[in-house]
Formats: structure tokens, sequence, C-alpha cells
């Protein structure tokens, strides 16, 4: 028996070979037939998991404590905690939805901002004033200059983007053309 359990390396190891389940059960089984048969078990390898990745030090850019993380792995951590890692990624500078960027992208305003600085907050189709998304003229989203910023309700603006384009599309045409000329100029 003595040879037979020096081929294994742990104790659930024994347990796959003596058809136990690895669980708590499994292995008291096991543990029970190593201390009838007094089996020595000394070149079982520690409890532990053997460990994949480095564990690193690192320092969390936002709050600048200490925390330890696995190097190389998949979901290495960035930040200590969720708190540190929702102001890191989903506010600020990191923020994919931040930095829709004015122009040639030399500030931080948001094209929102920008549109409503320049145009009144309503659908040039409608009126509407309660709802009003931001349609860039060029459908270019990094141009975010005023006078390709149009305001539209959300239903004219899925007009403008689907196959009924072409009954509001003279309407929007004109009004940039008329931005253009009268207010860009001032």
């Amino acid at each position: 028996m003595q040879e037979l359990f020096n081929t294994f390396n742990s104790l659930s190891q024994a347990c796959r070979y003596h058809g136990f389940h690895v669980n708590k059960k499994g292995l008291d089984k096991v543990k029970l037939m190593i201390k009838e048969n007094n089996i020595d078990i000394s070149h079982f390898r520690p409890n532990e998991k053997e460990k994949k990745y480095e564990i690193i030090e690192k320092e969390c850019p936002v709050c600048l404590t200490l925390f330890t993380t696995q190097k190389g792995h998949q979901r290495e951590k960035q930040t200590c905690s969720y708190a540190c890692s929702n102001t890191r990624f989903r506010s600020g500078i990191n923020n994919p939805n931040f930095g829709k960027l004015v122009g040639n992208g030399d500030c931080n305003t948001h094209y929102r901002t920008v549109c409503f600085h320049y145009h009144k907050k309503e659908c040039i189709i409608c009126g509407e004033n309660k709802i009003v998304s931001v349609h860039h003229y060029d459908n270019n989203h990094k141009n975010n200059e005023p006078k390709n910023l149009v305001p539209l309700c959300p239903t004219h603006h899925q007009y403008v983007h689907s196959r009924y384009q072409n009954e509001i599309q003279h309407i929007v045409d004109n009004y940039v053309k008329n931005f253009e000329k009268n207010i860009l100029p001032l």
C-alpha cells in the first residue's frame, strides 16, 4: 500500500485513484486509509496550490495605496478596490464615454455642451425641447465643431439614420447651411 501512495503527490490524487470524490467525505476516507495502514505521506506537496502567476505589489492610481495582484493574469487588477475602479474607469478621462472632444481635441468639452451652447435646445424639425438628441451632420463622431452638431428629437434623429432620411434631410441641410452663413461668422 505504501508503494501505491508513493506514486501520488497529494491527497486529491489518492482520492481520484480510489474513485472517491475530491471533497471532504472523499478526503476523509483517504485520510482514514492512511491512518489505518500507517502510510507515510511526507512526500506529498504542501496543501497550497502552485501559483501560476507571480504576486506583485502595485500602487493604486486613484488613492495611492499599495495592493497585491497577480502579474500577467488576464484579470490583473489595476486598482485596489471596486470604488477606485469605478472612479478611474467610469468617470474622468479614462472613461470611454468621456472626451467627446470639441473640434480637433484640444479641449475636454462634451459634444452636447458644445451643441447647446451654439444651438437652441430643441428639435429643428418639430420643436421638441424636453428630450433632444444631437446628430453629427457628417456622421464623424470625432468632429464636434458647432456646425457639425444638429439638435434633433430622438424620433427625427432616428429618421436621419433610417430609410426615411429623405423626408427630413432637406430641412437638416438648410439648417446647417443657414447656421454656417448666419451664426459662425460672428
